[in-house]
């Protein structure tokens, strides 16, 4: 919002220099981001230039009305309104044009009067160097008038030439088959059938509340003007302006809400310029539609409350003066507080704590005293959730992890790569209004991220990359609501890092680096017994020799390995592992109590075997079977140490050797006992899976 300094002064009485009164203005939340001297070539008196940031709740101070309201609640000075031509009574006016609403929901309010024997001519100096100075480009004096009243008051107006309105008939609808509307800049504009059009009967003649039509606008040989002041649906004309990529200075106020009782001054405020300017007659009467109007609520304000959000003790008088400097009128008053009524232009204010933030603005923030507030330490219980976060983000970090946060966002192309932890085929979340086109969808993995960070590393050339990433991921259900989990998800890529002296080469990852990094998660998590490792399951973008899922009671937790070798190609990458893994569901896992055991008194006996078993037979089936099947209360420990594939074990087979570790609690095992119990499980895995034993 632009404007200047001496256009402010006509508003409003103020005396404080340009550097004060944008100190002021900061200090009261409208932030003024410059300030510029202005010398006129007429010789007019120097003036300054203002610059203001208004934040989009303050739609009343996109005019200088606006503003002025605000420098007089400061200062203490007194508003004053430009002339206006009043309207009348008069019944000519309805002969001139007829007006009906067909959205009311869209357009509460529809207000116009006619101006008659106009000379469209260029504006005077002094108005074409206002507007050209708060960046608008003067046209003739009958649409410079139109934007000098929308700077003034925020009320956005359009004047049609009235003799090209065939139908002499103004109806508001949606535009519903209406596909195309020329405007004013003479492109031609693709119309959705919600989009708000003003017709001239059957017509369109403007879209509401952002652009004219070509077909209708005041031209060098216009006689007679319809000026139209209305208040249309700020939503509807954002969507419509957004879709069109048609930013006007009407739809950004239109956008941000204007005053619904606002529309009938502005008018006669034109057309009393319109006379001056233009030679106007204008009718005396005025068609004001005003089909929803919306009762403003009663907020009650109470003084314990003000006190408790301030820190201060604002005295009856102080409430009472601020609230009138606001425009905000005292309903009722009670022992223990008010009720007040804030104004249509202040759509900003629907609840108490709006009222009290006015109030701390208006005594000044600079008055309130700095206080530290009083809080009794006590313990609480941490959620477990939370709780699991920071066990394994702490757990990945001391692994040498870099934790990377990134935003839930991904393109069509990386969802379709990497559907994740969704079974059955979910459709992604669209996203209506994406930050970047490219990444218009909710991601379904937490790979997409990873793997652009990967990208952006290897391009900058630097060695090994440990990534992880613990957040939501998103999906529509087969209703087609969406849905989130909370997951883990990680990448290594390059070498095995060393430090120090380096005798030999680096060694690269590989599989059993990315399995041991998922069985430190499952061991702190407390689930690693419990855990089954199977191909079943495995994603097809995973490379088929070097993947596996996980299984925690027939429930599918998750997946890790190397990167399909087809997919590195087309991603332009070399090749990579990964895990992805439910956190959701592996933290249900987790024991809710933990268990300590002594420390053993007699040692354990090891013994190691060998057995050679079909190529895909899965190692961790014989070591589950010992725990839960065999169930010799001797067996301590089984661990898989070895796996050798080639002469003299056959082809297609492979040679499996565990570890199992004996050991009693009351005594010292003997050699027999370890050797007679060591041949039974030998031969119970020979019978039970079809094992040989290797020598």
């Amino acid at each position: 919002m632009k404007l200047t300094l001496n256009w402010l002064k006509e508003f409003v009485g103020v005396k404080a220099p340009p550097q004060r009164m944008a100190e002021l203005l900061t200090m009261a939340g409208l932030e003024v981001e410059s300030i510029v001297p202005l010398h006129p070539e007429d010789g007019r008196a120097e003036d300054w230039l203002v610059e203001l940031a208004i934040t989009p709740n303050r739609g009343d101070c996109l005019g200088i009305l606006g503003v002025a309201r605000e420098v007089a609640a400061l200062t203490g000075g007194r508003l004053k309104l430009p002339p206006a031509n009043p309207h009348t009574s008069d019944p000519g006016i309805k002969r001139a044009v007829d007006i009906r609403i067909v959205s009311p929901r869209l357009c509460p309010r529809y207000s116009a009067r006619v101006v008659r024997e106009i000379r469209v001519a260029p504006s005077p100096s002094w108005l074409q160097t206002r507007l050209e100075a708060c960046g608008i480009r003067a046209i003739n004096n009958v649409v410079d008038v139109t934007n000098w009243v929308m700077l003034e008051t925020g009320q956005p107006l359009h004047a049609f030439d009235l003799d090209r309105l065939s139908a002499k008939r103004i109806i508001v609808r949606q535009a519903g088959a209406v596909k195309k509307f020329v405007t004013l800049d003479g492109a031609e504009r693709e119309l959705a059938p919600e989009d708000l059009l003003i017709c001239d009967g059957d017509a369109p003649v403007a879209l509401a509340g952002i652009m004219g039509g070509r077909d209708s606008e005041v031209r060098s040989e216009s006689r007679s003007v319809l000026l139209e002041s209305a208040h249309f649906d700020p939503l509807t004309v954002r969507r419509t302006a957004k879709r069109l990529g048609l930013h006007s200075e009407a739809s950004h106020r239109f956008e941000r809400g204007v005053d619904p009782e606002g529309t009938l001054y502005a008018l006669d405020r034109a057309v009393f310029l319109l006379k001056e300017i233009a030679s106007g007659v204008p009718l005396k009467g005025v068609l004001d539609r005003f089909t929803l109007r919306t009762k403003t609520k009663a907020i009650l304000l109470r003084k314990q409350r003000v006190r408790r959000l301030l820190g201060v003790d604002l005295s009856s008088g102080e409430v009472e003066r601020i609230l009138k400097s606001l425009g905000v009128k005292i309903h009722r008053r009670s022992k223990g507080g008010l009720k007040v009524l804030p104004p249509s232009y202040r759509r900003d204010l629907t609840r108490e704590a709006d009222i009290i933030e006015e109030l701390a603005r208006l005594h000044s923030y600079d008055k309130i005293p700095s206080t530290l507030p009083l809080i009794r330490s006590r313990g609480g219980n941490i959620d477990s959730r939370l709780r699991w976060e920071r066990k394994i983000r702490s757990f990945l970090a001391g692994e040498g992890m870099t934790e990377m946060i990134h935003l839930p966002f991904a393109c069509a192309e990386m969802n379709r790569g990497f559907p994740g932890l969704w079974q059955d085929q979910r459709s992604p979340v669209s996203i209506l209004n994406p930050l970047i086109q490219e990444n218009a969808e909710m991601r379904l993995s937490l790979l997409p991220g990873l793997v652009e960070n990967l990208r952006v590393h290897i391009s900058q050339k630097l060695k090994g990359f440990y990534g992880f990433d613990l957040g939501k991921v998103f999906s529509l259900n087969r209703e087609g609501s969406p849905e989130e989990k909370e997951c883990l998800a990680a990448i290594l890529s390059g070498k095995r890092e060393r430090k120090g002296l380096r005798v030999k080469e680096e060694p690269s990852l590989s599989f059993l680096d990315i399995k041991g990094l998922v069985e430190g998660i499952l061991e702190l998590v407390g689930v690693g017994e419990r855990a089954a490792w199977t191909k079943r399951r495995a994603p097809s973008f995973l490379h088929p020799g070097k993947a596996s899922s996980l299984e925690i009671e027939d429930s599918w937790i998750g997946y890790l390995g190397e990167l399909h070798p087809e997919l590195c190609e087309a991603l332009n990458l070399p090749s990579f592992l990964i895990f992805e893994l439910d956190f959701e569901k592996l933290v249900q896992y987790a024991p809710r109590q933990l268990t300590f055991c002594p420390l053993p008194r007699f040692p354990s006996v090891e013994r190691d075997l060998a057995v050679v078993l079909d190529d895909e037979f899965p190692a961790q089936r014989i070591v589950s079977w010992i725990k839960e099947q065999f169930k010799n209360p001797l067996v301590e420990d089984v661990q898989v140490f070895d796996q050798y594939k080639g002469s003299p074990v056959p082809e297609g087979k492979k040679s499996l050797a565990y570890t199992v570790s004996y050991r009693a609690k009351d005594r010292t095992l003997t050699d027999a006992e370890v050797k007679d119990l060591h041949r039974e499980l030998v031969s119970r895995i020979g019978e039970v899976f079809g094992a040989q034993l290797r020598e």
